[in-house]
């Protein structure tokens, strides 16, 4: 099933519903406009050692309004882990997938000899709040995010950045999802990244 861009962010098909490890259920789906205070302050309670690994785009409260109303999927498509339980229903987790790569990325993994069309694949950033890790949440939440850019048609993800490899916990859950590494790159001076690539 091939899954239009202008259908995604309200479509049924494009939600997932699952059941964490401590057995309560959860949703994931694209983020939409009526999230706006709740995605805010999601971004603007992180914590700054989850700011040292994931900042894709500010993560502030007015950059969480701004994103909410500027929904395009075929641009960006922004998932969201939320908390049905409550009324609020809190945010818990976000996964950027970014379309298409940018030109300091296209250069980079040009390096790489790979046979790959930027054009078709994702630049990908996943973050689980503090206190929500290693509850069950952040392999749903990936793989969600894989499911849809194989509908979109998209070829293959990368990580947008990288990811740090003295992350070491990132670095093995990537590979345990079907990453593969490629090299590593330093940015900002003095911090060594890891690319990697996952063929759809």
């Amino acid at each position: 099933m091939s899954l239009p861009f202008a259908d995604i962010t309200y479509n049924p098909f494009a939600e997932y519903w699952f059941t964490d490890s401590h057995g309560r259920s959860r949703l994931i789906r694209p983020l939409r406009p009526k999230d706006a205070d709740a995605f805010s302050f999601f971004l603007s309670h992180l914590t700054e050692k989850t700011r040292h690994f994931f900042e894709p785009h500010p993560l502030s409260w007015a950059a969480g309004q701004q994103l909410a109303q500027e929904v395009n999927p075929a641009e960006c498509l922004r998932l969201v882990l939320i908390d049905t339980r409550l009324p609020q229903q809190p945010i818990l987790g976000y996964l950027v997938l970014q379309m298409g790569l940018r030109d300091y990325e296209i250069e980079r993994f040009n390096r790489y000899g790979i046979d790959y069309d930027p054009r078709s694949c994702v630049s990908l950033a996943p973050v689980i709040a503090e206190g929500w890790r290693a509850q069950g949440l952040g392999a749903p939440l990936l793989k969600q995010g894989l499911h849809l850019c194989r509908e979109l048609g998209r070829q293959a993800v990368i990580l947008m950045g990288g990811v740090q490899d003295n992350n070491r916990m990132a670095v093995r859950f990537y590979l345990r999802h079907g990453f593969h590494r490629l090299d590593s790159f330093e940015w900002p001076r003095g911090v060594l990244n890891d690319d990697m690539i996952r063929w759809l």
